[in-house]
């Protein structure tokens, strides 16, 4: 196969055309590394290179542009890169942004866990178990919740007061207990808030 052309693409990759057919789209990284030009051939093996590294060059690419989003947990980003370019590519993507210091789980999860605690109002338990799933360790989840020490009781009548919490009213009553329920908070804790509504 030689490489009969070569043009800049809209999306400033550059496209590679062998045999006068189109072959792929390139990183731009991909084409000043390799020095390619009109005239070079390439065989197979050269050919399965040449992808396999285009491959990994467009992991690093998504992983800058997901991480410029928002912060990610390795976990999750290797997650959102092997779908489309495989676990290996995604694997080294996330080592690479962590060698740059773009990804660091315990930042990530003082940041996440602030966040479910402060606007989402959730409990101690169910934080730890969306950290969880984030790809936290037990040990950085525990040592993040013991950090920000969140008052269980006061995002209870938080979420009383967002739900217009009226004792009197059954449907309400049964209502925002069990959306407390589902936020992680255990019963003693729900009795404990409403008790202090009768004493008032």
């Amino acid at each position: 196969m030689v490489i009969t052309k070569i043009k800049k693409s809209k999306k400033g990759n550059v496209i590679i055309c062998v045999d006068n057919s189109h072959l792929f789209n390139v990183p731009l990284e991909f084409f000043i590394k390799n020095n390619l030009k009109i005239g070079d051939y390439i065989d197979e093996i050269t050919l399965k290179k040449l992808k396999e590294e285009i491959n990994f060059i467009k992991a690093k690419e998504k992983a800058l542009r997901l991480l410029s989003l928002r912060a990610h947990s390795g976990k999750e980003l290797k997650e959102k890169i092997k779908n489309s370019l495989g676990e290996d590519n995604a694997e080294k993507a996330a080592e690479k942004m962590e060698k740059l210091g773009l990804i660091d789980d315990k930042n990530f999860a003082i940041s996440y866990a602030n966040e479910l605690f402060s606007r989402k109002l959730y409990s101690i338990n169910k934080v730890k178990y969306e950290l969880s799933k984030k790809g936290i360790s037990d040990d950085i989840s525990n040592e993040v919740v013991e950090k920000i020490s969140p008052d269980e009781r006061k995002n209870i009548e938080k979420i009383f007061e967002k739900k217009h919490f009226d004792i009197d009213d059954e449907k309400n009553f049964r209502r925002t207990v069990a959306y407390c329920q589902r936020l992680g908070y255990n019963w003693n804790d729900i009795k404990s808030v409403i008790n202090s509504y009768n004493q008032v």
